[in-house]
Order: C-alpha cells, then structure tokens, then sequence
C-alpha cells in the first residue's frame, strides 16, 4: 500500500487540479453537452436528429478516430504495453459479463439480463474515446488514444457476443412456458402436443439468425476494421527493413514503413483529421439529446436505477482500478524495470472507459428485442448525468496512482 502513497501521488494530484488542460477539457464537455440538451428542450434541434448524429459519429467520426490514434510511431516497448492493455480488457469484460447477472439475482429475467449488459458494457465507444481525444497532448500523452482503441478491441468482441446473445434471448412473456430448448425436445418426444418439430426448427433458426447477425456486427463494423486496420499498420512498422520510404527535412532523412500512408500522401492525413474532428462535438451534442430525450424525473425515483448507476459509474471503474494494480504489481515484483509496465495515461484510459455510462447499442439491443428498454433508457440518462460528474474524479485517481511506481 506504501508504493501508492508517494510525494509523486501527491505532486501528481496537486499538478492535475492546478493546471488548465483538465478543467478546459471538463468545462468544454459539460458547455457542449449542456448545448445539446439546451437546443433540444427548446426544440431548435429535432429530437430524431439524436440518431443521424450517432450514425455519423459511428459510422464516420469513430472509425477514423480509431485509425487516425494509430498513425504514429511504434516502439517494442509500447508494443508489449498496450498488449498488456488488450490482456487486461479480456479479463476486464469476462469477469464483469459473467459476474454482473449475479448482482440483480432477486429480479426477474429480462430486468436481470438488461441491468446485467448495462452495467458490464459501458459506453467506451461514444462517451469514453471522445473524452479521452480532449484530454490527449494535455492531462494524457497522445498515446491514449492508441490505448483506447486496443482496449475497445475486447470490449466490442463483448458487446457483439456475448452482450448480443444475452439481450436476444426472448423475452419472459415470450417463454413463460419455456425455459430452455431442452422442453422443447422433450415436449417433442412425449408427444404433448404443446411444441411441434416446427417449433424447434424455428427455435434454432432463429438462435442461428441470431449468431450471424453478431458475427456480422463484430466483422463489418467500421470501427472495428478501421481499429484492425490501424493496428496493423501500426504494429508492423516494428518488422526490420519495412521502413525505407524516406522524405528530407532540411538536413535530415526521415525513413518510415510504406504502409503509413499518411505520410505518404499527406491529403489522405488531412482527410482522417478532419472526419475525426467531427466525433467529439456531436458525440457530445448527441449526448446531450439523450438527456434531454430521457425522463430524469422517472428516473430519479426509481431506487433500481440509482443501485445500477452507483455500480455504473462507481463500482465497476473501482474494480477496473483494483485489476490493473494488480496486474502491475505482478509485473513490478517480477522485474521493477520491466519493458511491459503500463503507464499512468494507460491506466487513466482504462478507469475512463470503465466508467462511463451504459452503452448505447445495449439500450438498442433492449429495445429491439423488448428487454425492459424503458429500465434502459432511464438507467442511461441517469447514468450519463453521473457519469458527467464522476468521470474528472477518476482521471485524477488514475493520473495520480499512475505517478507511482507500479507504472512507467
């Protein structure tokens, strides 16, 4: 506990309150999404526009975000670091998808299973990127956005499986006959009369549509290729010899790896920065729609919503928190000057994405599928107005924890 309580804890936390770069970034958020909320409540914007708005970031902002955070230079060291990071989002999302349907066992299923999804899968994508893209070159290095892209690499392998899967599950009015198909078959072979070979046929078929579909969602998205992509490019500038394509500045020749085109064809860099540009503001924007759209007053009252924000934004950040400890500690007590020790912007990215509110493909899962999406919704934009306030506090902690140390 002592190597956590340093003069560099405490310099660390005295440095990030007293300078601008956290504040500029937290005041910008708060104007911007208050902005959305404003224009929506006073209906200057459209309320449908909320979801052009996602389609736009999702579709166009994030996937060149996510290839643009990669187009820069790559070292063995931060190779194994952030291999480390995709470890630890493995780990992150397995215990939390498997542990999480646990915490609400005296509910029933469908409340179970959405409050299960919403608390295990935030909403790194679209609340914790656009936040952690401000806070770069300032409170965090430029390479939290590499270690936001690598750590979003499970958690959407997550969200498209097994979050996927849980959420398509019918529904209770669906099966209050039916637990598993294994009454199906069995009602079959009695002869009952209550299901029918069709019925089972259609049961798998449906359970078949379903796994493609998820297939599809993982393989097919945009973010998802565009973060394969500039992985790709990123990691294999290490492959000896690849670098010698080589440009002059003034005196000196700088040699890259033919893959990294935008160095070498600097408008295909413009383009990247400036569709990335646009994925900040209108997520931000958009996040501000949603609570105007949601009803806090619903929401306050509902103790259930309080209990699985509380857990949203406080608890599972914490448990984030207490995994990379220990994680670096094993690493620190193997070798104090190992090559793979995360640094303090690694686990500040982390302790972000692990704390922001519920994702929104889950709440689109909730509604498709008639899983509670009213419970949903109203966790969303509870958890979302929390999370505004939460969030500040665990960059603090894990730049502050980060300075010691366990970490680089």
């Amino acid at each position: 506990m002592h190597i956590l309580l340093t003069n560099q804890t405490s310099e660390a936390i005295q440095k990030i309150l007293g300078g601008w770069p956290l504040w500029t970034a937290i005041f910008a958020t708060i104007f911007v999404i208050g902005l959305g909320f404003f224009l929506t409540k006073k209906q200057i914007l459209n309320k449908d526009w909320e979801k052009v708005f996602i389609k736009i970031v999702m579709v166009v902002g994030l996937p060149a975000l996510a290839l643009q955070g990669f187009l820069t230079d790559a070292s063995e060291d931060s190779l194994k670091k952030e291999l480390v990071v995709i470890l630890i989002g493995f780990l992150f999302y397995l215990l939390m998808t498997t542990t999480s349907k646990f915490i609400f066992y005296k509910q029933n299923k469908d409340v179970r299973d959405t409050l299960a999804m919403c608390i295990a899968l935030g909403s790194t994508t679209f609340f914790g990127i656009p936040l952690i893209t401000a806070l770069a070159g300032g409170v965090l290095d430029d390479a939290a956005k590499i270690t936001a892209n690598n750590f979003n690499i499970p958690y959407r392998i997550f969200l498209y499986t097994i979050g996927f899967s849980i959420m398509s599950r019918p529904n209770t009015e669906t099966v209050k006959s039916l637990v598993s198909s294994k009454k199906i078959k069995l009602a079959i072979a009695n002869n009952t009369g209550e299901f029918t070979e069709q019925d089972l046929l259609n049961y798998k078929e449906v359970k078949m549509k379903n796994l493609k579909k998820g297939l599809k969602s993982i393989f097919l998205n945009p973010i998802i290729i565009a973060t394969f992509i500039g992985f790709f490019i990123w990691a294999t500038q290490l492959i000896p010899g690849i670098k010698f394509v080589t440009y002059e500045s003034g005196d000196q020749a700088t040699y890259f790896s033919v893959l990294r085109i935008d160095l070498l064809f600097s408008p295909f860099k413009k383009i990247i920065d400036t569709l990335s540009a646009i994925c900040t503001p209108l997520a931000w924007v958009a996040i501000g729609m949603t609570i105007a759209k949601g009803d806090v007053k619903k929401a306050i009252k509902s103790k259930t919503i309080w209990i699985a924000t509380f857990i949203r934004v406080i608890v599972v950040p914490l448990v984030a928190l207490l995994m990379v400890l220990a994680i670096a500690g094993i690493i620190y007590g193997i070798d104090p000057n190992s090559t793979m020790r995360l640094t303090k912007t690694q686990l500040a990215v982390i302790l972000i994405m692990a704390a922001t509110p519920p994702a929104n493909v889950v709440v689109a899962y909730a509604i498709n599928y008639n899983k509670e999406p009213e419970l949903a919704s109203n966790l969303t934009t509870l958890s979302t107005v929390a999370a505004i306030v939460t969030m500040p506090i665990w960059v603090v902690v894990g730049v502050a924890i980060g300075s010691t140390p366990l970490f680089a």
